[in-house]
């Protein structure tokens, strides 16, 4: 299937080198340039290029194309600029198939599924049924670094962990959104087999329940397939899992000797400690998906770098190529093509053209260019890449993601998401200061973007890595929040909406950001102590 792909994707390439793809010497301005990519990407005959169609595989035929009329070395599969990455999704079975039953004293009756719960399963376990005692275990936070550990002296090998949703306040919000990703791998590795989340007015907060019930069932479960069959997950004892509503997670906590007032206090604290006790009542979850396994390529090419004693140490620049897809409307006529065009076609687009300025006057370093597929799905094509570093011809030695730049207004700020945490920092600073711009500290650091988007996929084996987006500044704030609310994810985010002369500069300071980088004198390095540093350079994510 694989050699299958390639031929389709060598297909393609040489269209879409023989059609409309100036060569990287046009006499061509580069803001019309990165208009011409961002409309071909954003396209409605890339049908929102959702990882695994042949919209996507279309618009990442249109890359390599682009690629390789730069002259870049193909850095993927066999000789092309094409990485393949096995995808598995987990399709739930009709509604009918799943519930969640709850036995013992006092424990709550009458609920309904896809009503008063929502569930999910393991992909590729198929149809089937987990049965455990419950184990309450507040947020099931291990921390070492901060002393804390909710499940010491707690026995879950087979059980079900009731816990909340999120980690405490006292995390800051990076290190806190890291933690809140590794829960259901300390309860897996802990023996638990399922879990159910408590719908706390904190969750509430972040998505009110009615909004999350609406979507439950329609959401599939995707990852990457490792060699054996199985699809890559870091929790891989947990086989089911159900989301409470407000009503029955109040019923369910109450008739238990911490009750559901003493539960929300907690929560609203800075500290959120809460004691794990046995709850003296089982559950059984059912549940029934299929798995359907389909391939996307991640596209991926180097520029080689000048100095032969920094050859073993790439750069990787990425950015996500996948958007949604086609979502259907009950009204006809509607606009059902999702073409993310701020999401993420401007950063595809600021991919290749920044690939264009370097390839001009290489840098010191080697740079490896790569699209990635499957953001979208769970930043699953750069969790696949990063796993299979090896594959790459040249080690990586740092990574600068672009993932929905907002270039709707004349930005004057820059955010920098990371650089802080290593010797990055300073080729970041240089670069936005020559740019006449200013650095700006992160405006919403509640929301934990810097383990929010593909970046993070690198950190986890130890990469340090930097996340550019446009700032809040002067008109930032209020256009950020205007696209976020309009357009984020909706058939609205279209080609017309970009301003491409802040695309422009803003892709001018990425290229001279990657070249900063390229050409720093020392390696790429964590900052001594750094949280990210210390925790995933001795131990990458597995």
């Amino acid at each position: 299937m694989l050699k299958t792909f390639l031929r389709c994707g060598a297909a393609f390439l040489v269209v879409s080198t023989t059609m409309a793809v100036p060569s990287a010497q046009a006499d061509e301005a580069s803001t019309a340039r990165l208009e011409r990519d961002v409309r071909m990407l954003a396209d409605d005959n890339m049908e929102g290029r959702e990882a695994g169609t042949a919209g996507y595989a279309m618009a990442a035929g249109y890359v390599a194309g682009q690629f390789a009329a730069i002259g870049l070395t193909p850095a993927g599969d066999e000789g092309t600029y094409f990485q393949s990455v096995p995808l598995v999704e987990q399709v739930k079975g009709p509604k009918e198939a799943y519930s969640l039953t709850i036995t013992g004293k006092d424990a709550p009756s009458g609920m309904q599924a896809w009503v008063d719960y929502g569930m999910s399963s393991k992909a590729g376990f198929g149809t089937g049924e987990i049965s455990g005692e419950m184990v309450f275990v507040g947020y099931g936070l291990v921390a070492p670094e901060y002393g804390r550990d909710d499940l010491a002296g707690v026995d879950l090998k087979g059980k079900i962990a009731v816990r909340l949703f999120g980690a405490p306040r006292f995390l800051g919000s990076e290190e806190g959104a890291h933690y809140r990703s590794t829960i259901g791998q300390r309860l897996s590795d802990a023996g638990a087999v399922g879990m159910i989340v408590l719908f706390t007015p904190g969750l509430e907060q972040l998505q009110p329940y009615e909004q999350y019930i609406e979507h439950a069932h329609d959401g599939t479960n995707v990852s990457w397939q490792r060699e054996d069959g199985t699809g890559f997950t870091t929790a891989s004892n947990i086989v089911a899992g159900a989301v409470l509503s407000p009503e029955y997670s109040k019923a369910l906590m109450d008739g238990q000797q911490l009750g559901w007032d003493q539960i929300v206090a907690a929560e609203a604290s800075e500290q959120g400690a809460l004691p794990a006790f046995a709850m003296g009542q089982s559950a059984t979850l059912r549940f029934s998906s299929t798995t359907k396994v389909t391939k996307s390529p991640n596209v991926v090419a180097m520029l080689p770098g000048t100095n032969p004693a920094l050859a073993d140490q790439a750069i990787l620049l990425t950015a996500h190529l996948d958007h949604v897809g086609i979502q259907p409307t009950e009204e006809e006529g509607d606009d059902e093509i999702y073409n993310g065009a701020m999401d993420n076609a401007v950063g595809v687009a600021s991919l290749m053209e920044v690939a264009r300025t370097l390839a001009a006057n290489p840098p010191a370093r080697p740079v490896i260019f790569t699209a990635l597929t499957a953001e979208e799905k769970g930043l699953v094509g750069s969790s696949y890449l990063a796993h299979h570093l090896g594959k790459l011809p040249v080690p990586v030695a740092a990574n600068l993601n672009l993932d929905m730049p907002i270039v709707t207004y004349p930005f004057s700020d820059v955010i920098a998401f990371g650089a802080e945490r290593s010797n990055l920092q300073g080729a970041v600073e240089k670069a936005v200061g020559d740019a006449g711009l200013t650095l700006s500290p992160d405006p919403q650091p509640e929301q934990g973007l810097f383990t929010r988007s593909d970046q993070y996929s690198f950190v986890k084996q130890g990469v340090p890595a930097v996340y550019l987006k446009t700032g809040f500044a002067g008109e930032g704030e209020e256009a950020q929040n205007l696209f976020r609310k309009e357009h984020y994810h909706k058939a609205s985010d279209e080609a017309d909406g970009v301003d491409y002369a802040q695309l422009d500069r803003f892709v001018a300071l990425n290229a001279a950001m990657a070249r900063a980088i390229a050409d720093m004198a020392e390696r790429p390095a964590w900052n001594a102590g750094d949280f990210f540093g210390t925790t995933f350079t001795a131990s990458p994510e597995k």
